[in-house]
C-alpha cells in the first residue's frame, strides 16, 4: 500500500521531492524523532543513535510513519536527508 507523506502532520518541513513521493509502505527510510517532555521512546521503534532524553533517530518501514503520527509519545518527526559534497 502506498503512503502519502502530505498527509502527516507530525512530519516537519518534508522536502518538495519527498512531499511529491508517494512511499511504499515496506521501503525503509532514516528519521529523527522528536517526543514530548516526560515522554518514553515507543517499544516498537529502536533507536539507532540516542541525541537526547528526547530525540533519537531510528531507521524505520514507512509504515511505521504512520505509526509514530498517532503515538501521542511523539512531538515531531523528521526524515534524514542525504547530505552533498563537494570534493
Amino acid at each position: 500500500m502506498a503512503i502519502d507523506l502530505k498527509s502527516l502532520r507530525k512530519l516537519e518541513s518534508p522536502s518538495a521531492a519527498a512531499q511529491a513521493r508517494v512511499c511504499d509502505e515496506n521501503e525503509r527510510v532514516l528519521v529523527l524523532v522528536k517526543l514530548h517532555p516526560g515522554a518514553e521512546r515507543p517499544a516498537y521503534i529502536e533507536a539507532r543513535s540516542q541525541i537526547s532524553n528526547r530525540m533519537f533517530s531510528s531507521e524505520i518501514s514507512v509504515a511505521d510513519l504512520q505509526r509514530l503520527e498517532a503515538d501521542p509519545a511523539v512531538e515531531s518527526i523528521s526524515l534524514s536527508r542525504k547530505l552533498a559534497f563537494n570534493r
